[in-house]
Formats: structure tokens, C-alpha cells, sequence
């Protein structure tokens, strides 16, 4: 045994086959899903925490009523106690009582006015509706005392009115489709590759009209001499020196720019970058020199073909120059006289007026159309009216016949009457009789509550309960401010929640401290219970009621 030798570990994996790449997804998986489940976690105490927040929020409202309902009656407690302490006289009570009722009075007279106001309305509404249909009558009276072909011709104009409407609505909507085939058709001769080749060619056509026009002009003019066309030639020619020169110097210009860019780049890059060794430096400009090289090779067709492009266009300009200028010496020989310039000038203003006139009468017949189209809507809409309104007036007339057949009936609406006036009566007396009754109960409260008050003025012990409950009120709001300041300080010195946020963070953490069991605040005093002394509670019949 002391002779062995433990094998040493080797390096690990050196192949990372198929079991290793599967091994690590299995690890990343189980990443993927102890997060899910952190996740799910969340959401579900989340939405434990929206439901306890909304149960709270009911709980709250509930509460919320209970305290108003509870402050409403705390008010009408103080206000009979503060009643009693204040010697109030019942007969202040009774004309607090009056001047409710002469209120209620007022407002009950001022809904009977309101709805005899209505009543009012709703019967003018009525006369004005029997003049609508009287003159309604009438109209159709005096159209049947018209002659038979009056009325025939009446009939006929309210057709053709009627035929003239549908024909105005089908001509626009016709003229609305033409004037979509037409901008269609438009659309399409435009994108069509035909139009575009017809208009092609009728520009060539009329270059070659132009050219044609030229060449005669050149055949028309007089024969320039040979000193004349060389001086004209020599002009151009040095024309042209003159533009490449200054093409050739800007391109001068651009290459100094760019190569002192270049230079800067590289200076920065120098002074920038790392410090190399000599060979470093001299491998990476060997290796700039084959990549320059390389993309000189690569690119040579490409920059070829570039420059002789370059080079054919620089020589069609100068051939378009050339033309250009012998288009303009012939057109200083075709120019206009004073007279005939003169005359053009007035012809094209004449024709601008006539177009300016054409598009205001467009304008105008388009404005002409717009009022004809809402007056057209006008009639439309008043036909409509016309025929709601008289739809309304017949539902209306249904309901007064039906209320007439009512009111026809007045042996009914008597028996009715006298019914209900023996029933106000019987409950009249029934009232009396009870308001009697209670004006004797509250005589009797009234003097059992002034020698109660009497007997409690020469009481002794009233005396010192009254001192003694305002000591206690003093006693207890001393209490009420230490309890806040209690409350505050515990608040100050409370950890769980801080302790609870340490808890869910999801750093690491030190072991659990031991839990101690919260105290109070040692600054705060032991709360002994309030035992607030009740006055004595009188029967309720030495209390005043409310009539």
C-alpha cells in the first residue's frame, strides 16, 4: 500500500462532442426554467396582492359609509344635547318646526305653479297643432276646388319635381363614375410602357424638326470665309483648353485634399495606437503595399472602364458645346425684330387674360354647382322634416283622441272625484285626531322635561360630573398626542420592512439573524385602558321630540 501511486487527473475534455454540447443545453434549460418558476412566483404573489388590494378597497368604501352614517347620527346627538345644555325653549323648537313647513309650503306651491305652467304649454301646443292641421284642411280644400286639369297639372309638377330629384342624383353619380374611369384612364396611359415610347419619340421628332430647321438656316446663310471660321474654331477650341484646365485643376485640388486627409489619418493612427517594433511596422507596410497592389489588380478593369467613360463624356459635352454655340449664332441671326417682339408680348397677354377669364368662369360654375347641390340637400332634408312632423302630429292626435274618450266620461270622473275627496276627508280627520294626540304627548314631555332640567340645575353631583368629564376630555387628548408620538417613533425604528426587502433581494445574503419578538418602543408608556364615565340616561320620555 505504501508503494502505490494515485494517478494524477488529466487535463479534461479535450474533444467536445455530442454528451457536452447536450449536457450544457440541459444546464441552460434548467437555467430557463428555475427562472420561469421565479416568474410565476412573482405573478402569483402579484396577483395576490391585487386581490388583498381590492378586497381593502371594498372594505374601505364599506367603511367609509358606515363612518358617514355614524357621523350623521353623532350630529343629530350633539345637536339635541347641545339643545338641552343650552335651555332651549320648545317653543323654539315649534317655530324652527314652522319655518320648515312654511318652507315645504313654498316649495309644494312652486311645483303646483310649474305644473300648471306645463299644462298651459301643452294646451297651446294643442291650439297650435289645430291650426297646423285647419290649415292643412284647407290647403287640401281649396286644391279640390281647383279645376280638374289644375289639379291634374298639380299632380304632374309634383311628379316631375319627384322625377327631377332621382334624375339629378343619377346624373351625379354617373359624372362621379366618368370622372373616376377618366383620372383611371389617365393613370393607366401614364404608367403604360406604349405612352411612354409614343412621347419619347415625339420629343426625337421634334429634335429632329429642330435640327432640321438649323441645318437650313446654316444652308440659308451666307458663307463664312476661312479666316472667319478659323477664328470661330480657335475661340471654341480654347474654350474648351479653358474648361478642362479648370476641370483638371480641381481635380488637382481634390487629390492634394484627399492625400493630406490620408496623411492625417495615418499621423493619428500613429499617434494613437500602440508602439510596434521595427518589424511589426515593416510587415504591416509590406502588408498595405500587397493590399494596394492587390486592389489595384482587382479594380484595373473597373477604373479602366470608369476613366474612358469619363474621358467619352468629357468629349460629348464638348461636342454639345460646340452645337450649342453654333445654335446660338444661328439664332442671333433669327431674332425677332422690335415690332415683332412687340407683337408677341401683346399676343401673349391677350391669350393670358382669355385663360385668366376661362378659369374664373370655371371657378364660378363650380361655386354655382356647390349652392345648387345644397340647395338640392335643402329640399331633400325639408321633405324629410315635413314627413317626421307629420308622423309626430298623427301620434299626437291618436293620444288626444284617446285622452278625449277619457274626459267624455264625466259621470265617471265625478264618481272619481267625490271617491277620492271622501277618501282626503276620512284621512283629515284621522290626522286631527292623531295631531291631538301628540300635542297632548309633548305638553306632558315638555313639563316632565323642565322639572328634570330643574332638578339637574340644583344637583351637586352634576356639577362635579360635568368638571370631571372635562377633565377626562383633557386627560384624553394628552393620550391621543403620546400615542402619535409612540406611533411615530415605532414607525422610525421599525426594520421588517427593510428586512423583508433584504429577504426577496436575490443577492446573496448572510446566515438569519436570531428573530427577536418586536417590543414596543421603550419610550412608550403602557396604554392603560380608557374607562370614559356615561352620564346617566334618561328615559327616553324626558327627551323633547320633533314634530
Amino acid at each position: 500500500m505504501m508503494g502505490m501511486k494515485v494517478t494524477v487527473q488529466g487535463p479534461g475534455r479535450q474533444i467536445a462532442d455530442k454528451t457536452y454540447y447536450m449536457g450544457e443545453l440541459r444546464k441552460k434549460c434548467d437555467e430557463m426554467q428555475s427562472e420561469i418558476r421565479k416568474m410565476n412566483v412573482e405573478v402569483e404573489q402579484y396577483n395576490k396582492d391585487n386581490q388583498i388590494y381590492n378586497q381593502m378597497e371594498r372594505k374601505y368604501e364599506v367603511l367609509i359609509k358606515d363612518v358617514r352614517k355614524l357621523q350623521g347620527d353623532l350630529a343629530d346627538l350633539n345637536l339635541i344635547v347641545d339643545k338641552s345644555r343650552n335651555n332651549t325653549d320648545p317653543q323654539d323648537i315649534a317655530s324652527a318646526f314652522q319655518a320648515l313647513k312654511g318652507k315645504n309650503d313654498a316649495d309644494r306651491r312652486r311645483l303646483d305653479r310649474l305644473f300648471l305652467d306645463c299644462q298651459e304649454k301643452e294646451n297651446d301646443i294643442r291650439t297650435i297643432e289645430q291650426q297646423c292641421a285647419e290649415l292643412q284642411r284647407k290647403v287640401e280644400e281649396k286644391l279640390n276646388a281647383l279645376p280638374q286639369d289644375q289639379r291634374m297639372q298639380h299632380a304632374q309638377l309634383q311628379d316631375d319635381y319627384k322625377r327631377l330629384l332621382a334624375d339629378v342624383e343619377q346624373k351625379q353619380l354617373t359624372y362621379d363614375n366618368l370622372c373616376r374611369q377618366l383620372s383611371a384612364g389617365e393613370e393607366v396611359l401614364l404608367a403604360e410602357p406604349l405612352k411612354q415610347r409614343l412621347n419619347s419619340i415625339q420629343e426625337q421628332k421634334l429634335k429632329l424638326l429642330q435640327e432640321k430647321q438649323n441645318l437650313e438656316a446654316e444652308l440659308s446663310k451666307p458663307v463664312m470665309s476661312e479666316d472667319e471660321e478659323r477664328e470661330m474654331l480657335l475661340s471654341q477650341v480654347k474654350e474648351d483648353n479653358n474648361q478642362i484646365k479648370i476641370t483638371e485643376r480641381n481635380m488637382e485640388e481634390i487629390q492634394s485634399k484627399t492625400r493630406q486627409v490620408s496623411q492625417d489619418l495615418e499621423q493619428l493612427e500613429k499617434d494613437g495606437g500602440i508602439k510596434e517594433s521595427e518589424d511589426a511596422k515593416k510587415y504591416q507596410r509590406l502588408r498595405e503595399k500587397d493590399q494596394e497592389m492587390t486592389e489595384f489588380i482587382e479594380n484595373f478593369d473597373q477604373n479602366h472602364s470608369k476613366e474612358s467613360s469619363t474621358v467619352k463624356e468629357i468629349e460629348t459635352r464638348i461636342f454639345k458645346l460646340l452645337e450649342h454655340i453654333s445654335k446660338d449664332l444661328q439664332r442671333q441671326q433669327q431674332l425677332p425684330s422690335k415690332e415683332n417682339f412687340q407683337d408677341l408680348q401683346d399676343e401673349v397677354a391677350v391669350k393670358q387674360r382669355g385663360l385668366e377669364n376661362s378659369q374664373s368662369t370655371a371657378e364660378r360654375l363650380k361655386q354655382e354647382k356647390k349652392n345648387r347641390d345644397a340647395e338640392l340637400e335643402k329640399i331633400v332634408n325639408l321633405d324629410q322634416k315635413i314627413n317626421v312632423e307629420l308622423t309626430s302630429l298623427r301620434e299626437k292626435s291618436e293620444q288626444m283622441k284617446q285622452e278625449l274618450e277619457v274626459f267624455n266620461d264625466i259621470n265617471k270622473l265625478k264618481k272619481d272625484a267625490e271617491s277620492n275627496r271622501l277618501a282626503m276627508t276620512a284621512k283629515k280627520a284621522q290626522l286631527d285626531s292623531r295631531r291631538k294626540a301628540l300635542k297632548q304627548q309633548v305638553q306632558l314631555l315638555s313639563t316632565e322635561f323642565d322639572k328634570a332640567k330643574q332638578d339637574l340645575a340644583t344637583n351637586d353631583f352634576a356639577g362635579s360630573l360635568e368638571a370631571a368629564e372635562q377633565k377626562l376630555r383633557h386627560y384624553e387628548q394628552n393620550i391621543f398626542h403620546l400615542r402619535e408620538f409612540i406611533d411615530s417613533k415605532e414607525a422610525e425604528t421599525d426594520y421588517g420592512s427593510v428586512y423583508e426587502e433584504v429577504e426577496k433581494s436575490p443577492l446573496p445574503r448572510p446566515p438569519r439573524p436570531l428573530s427577536l419578538p418586536r417590543s414596543p418602543c421603550p419610550l412608550s408608556p403602557p396604554r392603560p385602558p380608557c374607562h370614559r364615565p356615561r352620564p346617566p340616561q334618561s328615559s327616553p320620555s324626558s327627551l323633547p321630540t320633533d314634530v
